[in-house]
């Protein structure tokens, strides 16, 4: 008796793969879909080595859509059948349930956003499996870069805490000398108007700062090393290592990676991830800002989970420092950024704001337990 899987394949591909990846007899695969979504049956016919039909229908029209049920019935009479019918239209569920409810050898299956297998005959369920970056190829996101949280050594992390350290003498100066976009040469990075300096060293992976205060009336001085200072010094990227770290704390956390990189599309406003994190049965996107200058970088990042991800994927928005006041220059207040993040469904975390009221402020841990807890509403 042939074993024949079918699928119903609508913008949530994910259900779909792990429907398909734990039916390990399936002999032969008929993915329904419709023209909108036939891209996305494509890749998934690309993720499995196995005999596939693609079957392509109106999204509305029950005729059309019955036909095709009535068909299948026909054409897979005396096999064994799984259908999924946890993605698509919700009329092909109807019309392929209605007419396979009393075919012999036949169940139905639902994937849920927790990875769930649901079987529809006998209620039971257990998780179902898929690797987090095949997450993000389901959607036609191939990373194109990344680097693990584990690369990075002790070392590095100590020089994390030295540069927060230092950073307080003079924020702004401190930010004027790492911000590499602004340098054309790292090594040769110009003073400050009050005199704070950098110097930089790639080959020994070294740096000497000054850093005056505020008024310019006395200074920092200390010397940086580390295996990976270049990656960590420049464009604040010593707080997404902070955050990575952080994160890592939890319990629930499998891997985290860094400096995530997609390839560059029209339209798209962001093509970095700053941290992906991956949870039991979920990935996790982390931006990071150490001040918010501008609250439309929240509405570029809830694009950026959309375009590279599906509903199962949470966001989580950090910053490092309490924002001032509004000021039509540079700053949104607290307040509004937290709204904007709601509005995104997406989780925002200040450490200022946890360090003045860590009775009433969730901790990081905390706000990753909170996600697990619950489905996304994305």
């Amino acid at each position: 008796m042939e074993k024949v899987h079918i699928a119903l394949v609508g913008a949530q591909t994910v259900p779909v793969y792990i429907g398909i990846k734990d039916d390990t007899q399936a002999q032969k695969v008929i993915l329904i879909c419709s023209e909108q979504s036939r891209e996305e049956a494509r890749r998934l016919v690309r993720q499995f080595p196995l005999p596939f039909e693609v079957k392509v229908t109106s999204p509305v029209d029950l005729v059309k859509i019955s036909k095709l049920s009535e068909h299948l019935k026909s054409e897979n009479e005396g096999c064994e059948i799984t259908i999924n019918l946890s993605s698509g239209t919700k009329i092909w569920a109807l019309s392929i349930y209605q007419t396979f409810v009393n075919t012999p050898n036949t169940r139905f299956l639902y994937v849920d956003q927790t990875n769930n297998i649901i079987d529809f005959k006998t209620g039971k369920s257990h998780k179902g499996e898929i690797r987090p970056f095949t997450r993000l190829e389901l959607y036609g996101a191939k990373l194109s870069s990344s680097k693990k949280l584990e690369n990075y050594t002790e070392t590095d992390f100590n020089v994390v805490d030295k540069i927060m350290h230092i950073r307080k003498t003079n924020k702004p100066d401190f930010a004027l000398l790492t911000s590499a976009e602004k340098c054309d040469d790292l090594e040769n990075i110009p003073m400050t108007t009050l005199g704070s300096s950098l110097h930089f060293s790639h080959l020994e992976q070294k740096a000497d700062i000054v850093l005056y205060d505020y008024n310019g009336t006395w200074c920092i001085r200390e010397s940086l090393e580390s295996e990976h200072l270049s990656d960590i010094l420049f464009n604040t990227a010593w707080f997404e290592l902070k955050v990575a770290k952080d994160i890592k704390e939890n319990k629930n956390v499998k891997n985290v990676w860094l400096n995530c990189t997609f390839p560059y599309t029209k339209g798209n406003p962001k093509n970095e991830i700053d941290i992906i994190v991956e949870l039991p049965d979920r990935l996790l996107f982390v931006e990071c800002k150490t001040m918010i200058h501008d609250i439309t970088d929240i509405d570029k990042f809830a694009m950026a989970m959309k375009n590279y991800s599906g509903i199962s994927t949470n966001g989580l928005f950090v910053t490092l420092d309490k924002p001032g006041k509004y000021n039509k220059n540079r700053k949104r207040n607290l307040e509004d950024a937290k709204e904007k993040c709601k509005d995104n469904n997406i989780q925002f975390f200040n450490y200022a704001l946890w360090k003045e009221n860590p009775n009433n402020e969730p901790n990081l841990i905390d706000i990753i337990d909170g996600l697990l807890d619950t489905q996304n509403k994305r």
